[in-house]
């Protein structure tokens, strides 16, 4: 028989997997607060039949579920979590169960661990019940609070990662604090608390419930080629039923399956195999919605979105759900950028002052999720060429052209330290120049064609990633923005920099002065103003309407694992 390691600190004692064993060894506490061991004698699975009353011991339960080839994952935990209530239910709230079965399936919805989707597979099997559910049940509730708690600390890595991250015991202070609510009645306040504490949380919890309901088949666009207003297709009837079912056609355009009078033909009218009218108002009204450019012209994006069904929509606010664990909620003062949306959201004393296209880093060279703080204006900035951006941009650039560097503003300087001077370079044998090995920094100088534009905003990252201005305003008319090298391009750059500005003590007079001198002028705004970076694809609007954006970093393929059980988890949501 295998003993408990004494832990003093611990509530719950791991014990050694017993799986096969006919007794094991279970770790409980004493009186005193001191871990003991105890066996239980538990008979043989054939010994016993499914209906066998002992099955209401959770012993009994783990041999009935093996007997269904239903391993618990935290089997050891579960023994010892069983020992401190013998032949007890922890799950005897109703309203507990729902709650947690509903955040489980969400969980499970988004991918992240494919063993949530074998706890919703499980606990969705009529099969299993009773004390056999129970114990499911708890252990689907270790897997979860280890999530829930680790989390907000690797969220980055859980959340935006191909890979599921590794599943491991939830901390024993963590379990206890479950326990002791289970003990006090309080179930329902105790799962109500591992939510999202997100004011999205409620909304998009909804509106993924509200998707999962249309279980209907979605109609598909199988067109290769773009369809342009005033085209014709034979696929109208099935893009009508997606632009209804979406809700993105007027009322008048509802389909009549049955007319009273026979229809008037009018021979003005076009082809009903004419992509025109309110089929391509429609589609303007759905491209608004993605966040696509409303041209009414139906592209590869526009049919790929079209083409996703509402279930597929439902996983995707699932994972988005958990995203929420990580985006700041209600904030006073601070500058939110979501990069899928490009979008830039500047609050002050809980007012927003300012809303911005932003443009981000393209596929290559992600702009990285991160919380950081703003502390300075750049006025003039000078910009010093990353070096990644030499190599693989500048450098055979100049190896094509030398003298692409006088015509772009741009100096040759010795190294990256304060004290490095300027190389001329006419001076530099360029054929031999090595793109990898390159030694030397280029900065560009402040002007009107720097790469930075007129403002740069500092805040402190591992990262070297800023705010910036650019003097290419005419790419902000993109749908799809995701253009840059890491760094986030500001459309309203000069109305922020004057918000900041002036709340340093700066007036426009001062502004245009320094502009118009071009000397580079760093100016510490009056207190560090929280920077968030995150990545939402999907949220719900103000006016109640779930918003969806492009996953341009591809971190959505997660919600692919949790596909196959959408309509178990539709099931713990309902």
């Amino acid at each position: 028989m295998l003993l408990c390691e004494q832990k003093a600190q611990s509530t719950l004692c791991r014990v050694g997997t017993l799986w096969t064993l006919s007794l094991f060894s279970l770790c409980a506490l004493s009186a005193t607060g001191q871990a003991a061991v105890i066996s239980h004698a538990v008979p043989s699975v054939s010994s016993h039949t499914a209906g066998n009353a002992s099955h209401e011991t959770s012993a009994a339960a783990l041999q009935a579920l093996a007997a269904k080839g239903v391993k618990p994952h935290y089997l050891s935990d579960i023994t010892a979590l069983y020992a401190l209530h013998p032949a007890q239910r922890l799950w005897a709230d109703e309203h507990a169960v729902v709650q947690f079965q509903q955040q489980l399936a969400e969980v499970a919805l988004s991918g992240v661990q494919p063993q949530f989707t074998q706890w919703v597979t499980w606990l969705t099997d009529a099969s299993i019940k009773g004390m056999e559910r129970d114990v499911l049940l708890s252990d689907a509730m270790l897997g979860y609070l280890q999530f829930v708690d680790g989390v907000e600390r690797n969220g980055t890595d859980w959340l935006y990662s191909s890979v599921p991250y590794r599943l491991q015991s939830p901390a024993p202070a963590r379990v206890e604090q479950w326990r002791q609510a289970l003990v006090a009645g309080n179930s329902v306040g105790f799962v109500s608390s591992l939510a999202p504490r997100h004011s999205q949380y409620a909304k998009m919890h909804q509106a993924l419930k509200t998707l999962l309901l249309d279980t209907r088949p979605w109609p598909v666009l199988t067109m290769s080629d773009t369809l342009r207003p005033e085209q014709q297709s034979q696929e109208l009837t099935v893009l009508r039923e997606i632009l209804q079912r979406t809700g993105m056609l007027a009322t008048s355009e509802n389909i009549t399956l049955f007319n009273e009078q026979p229809a008037v033909v009018d021979a003005t009218a076009p082809s009903p195999d004419t992509y025109t009218g309110d089929l391509v108002e429609g589609v303007k009204r759905f491209q608004q919605w993605q966040g696509l450019e409303a041209d009414g012209v139906i592209g590869k994006r526009t049919r790929d979105w079209l083409n996703v069904s509402p279930q597929t929509r439902a996983a995707l606010l699932a994972l988005n759900i958990q995203r929420l664990r990580l985006v700041p909620d209600n904030v006073s003062t601070g500058i939110m950028v979501n990069i899928p949306d490009y979008s830039l959201n500047y609050y002050q004393n809980g007012t927003q002052r300012l809303s911005s296209r932003v443009i981000v880093g393209q596929p290559k060279r992600k702009t990285p999720l991160m919380s950081s703080s703003l502390y300075n204006v750049v006025v003039n900035p000078p910009w010093n060429v990353p070096t990644t951006l030499i190599r693989q941009d500048i450098v055979p650039k100049i190896i094509k052209d030398p003298s692409y560097l006088q015509r772009n503003n741009y100096t040759l300087l010795s190294g990256w330290h304060s004290e490095a001077e300027t190389i001329d370079p006419t001076m530099i044998d360029w054929s031999v120049v090595s793109a990898d090995r390159f030694p030397y920094r280029i900065r560009q100088a402040p002007g009107a064609n720097n790469s930075l534009g007129r403002y740069k905003f500092n805040m402190p990252n591992s990262e070297a990633i800023y705010l910036h201005d650019t003097p290419n305003h005419g790419l902000f008319q993109r749908d799809i923005r995701a253009l840059s090298s890491g760094c986030v391009r500001v459309n309203k750059a000069s109305e922020l920099a004057g918000m900041l500005l002036q709340d340093a003590g700066w007036n426009d007079a001062r502004i245009s002065s320094t502009l118009a001198q071009g000397n580079t002028t760093y100016v510490p705004v009056k207190q560090r103003i929280p920077v968030n970076l995150y990545y939402l694809t999907a949220w719900v609007a103000d006016d109640g309407k779930p918003q969806f954006r492009t996953d341009i970093y591809n971190y959505d393929d997660t919600v692919k694992r949790g596909a196959g059980i959408l309509g178990k988890a539709g099931q713990l949501l309902q």
